[in-house]
């Protein structure tokens, strides 16, 4: 994967979803290649780091997913 220099406020955004559906199952690395371009924080994989992005934006629904998708 091709680290960007410049991150938006839209491809980081867009990056944590895609972590989520990741995490979450909704998503696969199958359905993001038929996208073609995608971004993934380089994190991905650390339910932590996804966790405090949706904290941060104040998206308190999807961190109850998060949450009860870890019990």
């Amino acid at each position: 994967m091709e680290k960007l220099e410049i991150l938006t406020p839209e491809i980081v955004d867009q990056s944590y979803k895609n972590a989520l559906g990741l995490l979450l199952g909704t998503l696969s690395f199958e359905d993001l290649e038929e996208k073609g371009e995608f971004y993934l924080p380089s994190d991905y994989d650390d339910v932590q780091v996804i966790l405090e992005y949706f904290e941060d934006i104040e998206d308190y629904e999807t961190c109850i997913l998060i949450r009860d998708k870890q019990l």
